[in-house]
């Protein structure tokens, strides 16, 4: 698929690359700030709940989206936005989409459990090609452009080395209610917690995806994602020679909620699918086979 007219050059997403990562480190670490604060007694969080108890957002939630906006807006004028806060949702599908979640791991931020993140991802004609992710618990960036690979800092990373059996795979979820919403799913996750080296859970799937390309795990898999959770993760994955598939996503995945995610080294990802239709926990209809070039609801590394 020939790109968009006036989609950003490999050279413009560099470029911005270079004005990301110092942006994305900048408000996850006034973020920090803010918890700190907290902790010794100044302002509180302003912690208000969404949809649920677990469902958690906070005074730094909004303030990082809109300065995410405000300086993401003057690097690339006329671009959309998609973020998690405050309904967050403009601009034209089919060009240079913002997609934000200014703090991953609310509910991790607010208790003070290690590990939340700030995520920036750009989204072209619906295909991820820039992902920033800041993980406060490493103080650190980690950030891939399309075709130019993943990095943190001057180390490039890589998930394709050798091949271990699934048995060896260590897998990376979040146990959420759409982890668990119907028996097949509930079976599914015994049947990998079974053939597996076991799982870890961060509470960011944000993190999950660093996680992956720093080599700590084999495999993500999560029912009930949404796009701010995955858009930078899945550049990530990409560019570090692994696998992502969103199985069953329509083309304007962006905008689509309850994103059935599977990412890591291929033939990981591969085994969890396969077990995961065989269980019946996919939503009916779904495909797990690539649904063709320019659709992302299933991509791979080049």
């Amino acid at each position: 698929m020939a790109p968009p007219r006036d989609a950003p050059t490999t050279s413009d997403l560099l470029a911005l690359k270079n004005r990301l990562i110092p942006l994305a480190t900048e408000l996850g670490r006034y973020a920090s700030r803010l918890r700190r604060d907290a902790d010794a007694g100044g302002d509180d969080l302003g912690i208000r709940t969404k949809l649920g108890p677990g469902d958690l957002v906070t005074f730094a939630d909004g303030e990082v989206q809109r300065r995410l906006v405000a300086a993401l807006t003057q690097m690339l004028p006329g671009s959309g936005f998609v973020g998690e806060e405050d309904g967050l949702d403009r601009g034209d599908p089919e060009g240079a989409t913002w997609v934000l979640d200014p703090i991953d791991g609310t509910h991790n931020y607010v208790r003070g459990y290690p590990g939340f993140c700030v995520s920036i991802g750009l989204v072209v004609a619906h295909e991820p090609v820039v992902g920033v992710i800041y993980d406060a618990a490493e103080d650190a960036v980690v950030w891939a452009v399309a075709g130019q690979g993943c990095w943190r800092g001057d180390r490039r990373l890589r998930t394709d080395g050798p091949q271990r059996p699934f048995a060896e795979a260590l897998i990376a979820t979040n146990v959420t209610s759409a982890q668990t919403d119907r028996p097949q799913r509930e079976a599914f996750a015994a049947e990998l917690t079974r053939s597996s080296a076991g799982f870890r859970s961060s509470g960011s799937a944000c993190r999950d995806f660093v996680h992956l390309v720093s080599g700590r795990t084999d495999l993500f898999w999560q029912f009930g994602l949404s796009s701010w959770d995955v858009a930078a993760g899945t550049v990530l994955v990409r560019e570090a020679g692994g696998e992502v598939r969103f199985v069953g996503a329509p083309r304007d995945w962006v905008r689509a909620g309850g994103l059935s995610v599977f990412a890591g080294r291929p033939e990981a990802v591969a085994e969890a699918v396969r077990r995961a239709e065989a269980a019946g926990a996919l939503d009916e209809g779904s495909a797990a086979a690539p649904c063709g070039e320019g659709h992302s609801s299933t991509s791979a590394n080049p």
